[in-house]
């Protein structure tokens, strides 16, 4: 691994950036970026700190980065002493930017146009050009060679990726078919405070229900607003996955019973249950935990027990979904 390394992507100014990566159409705003080189070095450095990534293990990583952007990530990954970078960006303004820096980079950045968001992108990744040789089934350590990260759009579509990449891990689909790999994301601070929420904050959401059974979420930097196109409040979170999900029950089921009690987190759950079907009520009474709990401040093994129960209630609905792809 090379000792110094200095690697610079053209960050333009704010006016000239809002102008050049434009986007068609009705949202014509660009994607967010990360746009101070100074920042990004800093949030790997505390990444590494946190990880305790040593100079052997890093050499021994593949990274694997969607929406790069501008590349100031792309640089500090670089920087850093990563040897090997896969760069998915889809917007062609942006690719070129990445391809530039690639140039420079002695073939350690490989840019691709790819979406992150398209799940067809992962199973290309499958593929043994690229992390094919990687796929590891054993879920007791966190794989050695791989890491995901990059940047969240501020979004609804950042919003359901995330959302999706939590139920990937529960389920071992799409990049987490590959092996427990952690990942680092750069997320908009809306969407990190419902990623986050504790049981019982106003903040919390579906997706802070499956994220809280199947990850251990860690924050690693929150750099200034300014840091960010277009003037964004972002924070590097690390996410590894837990070798077991605390989700006990089926998965269909999980996602049925909490799709339909939290449609009223302030209701008690003696209440919501019956949203469940015709005399789900019945299942209370085979609970360890008081009913009167207002969903909102149900925890994610609570939910679980409610599903477990539910589950085995010969009478519950057979068919729990029209659309077996429903999102969360």
């Amino acid at each position: 691994m090379s000792s110094i390394r200095s690697l610079v992507p053209k960050v333009p100014a704010l006016s000239a950036w809002s102008k050049k990566f434009r986007n068609k159409g009705a949202a014509r705003t660009p994607r967010c970026t990360l746009a101070d080189q100074v920042a990004a070095d800093t949030g790997f450095e505390k990444l590494r700190q946190h990880t305790r990534w040593s100079d052997a293990a890093m050499d021994n990583m593949t990274v694997v980065e969607i929406n790069p952007g501008l590349g100031v990530w792309t640089s500090a990954l670089f920087n850093g002493g990563f040897n090997k970078i896969y760069s998915l960006e889809p917007n062609v303004n942006y690719l070129h930017e990445i391809q530039a820096l690639a140039d420079e980079s002695d073939g350690s950045i490989i840019p691709l146009k790819k979406d992150g968001y398209d799940w067809k992108t992962y199973v290309e990744l499958k593929d043994n050009t690229y992390l094919g040789k990687y796929i590891n089934p054993d879920w007791s350590k966190v794989h050695p060679n791989i890491l995901f990260t990059g940047t969240l759009p501020k979004s609804a579509k950042g919003e359901q990726l995330l959302a999706q990449f939590a139920t990937c891990i529960v389920n071992k689909m799409a990049l987490h078919s590959i092996g427990r790999i952690q990942m680092a994301l750069w997320i908009p601070d809306q969407l990190y405070q419902k990623f986050t929420a504790a049981a019982g904050s106003k903040e919390r959401c579906k997706m802070g229900v499956v994220s809280e059974a199947c990850a251990d979420i860690n924050l690693i930097y929150s750099p200034s607003p300014e840091s960010v196109y277009l003037n964004n409040s972002y924070h590097l979170v690390h996410i590894v996955p837990n070798n077991k999900a605390n989700i006990k029950a089926e998965w269909d089921v999980f996602e049925y019973v909490l799709k339909h009690i939290f449609v009223m987190q302030k209701q008690p759950l003696n209440k919501m249950v019956r949203t469940l079907g015709p005399g789900a009520d019945i299942i209370l009474g085979r609970l360890s935990f008081d009913s009167n709990i207002l969903v909102g401040n149900m925890s994610a093994s609570q939910i679980d027990e409610v599903a477990i129960k539910f589950d085995q209630w010969p009478l519950r609905p057979k068919v729990l979904f029209e659309d077996s792809q429903t999102a969360i």
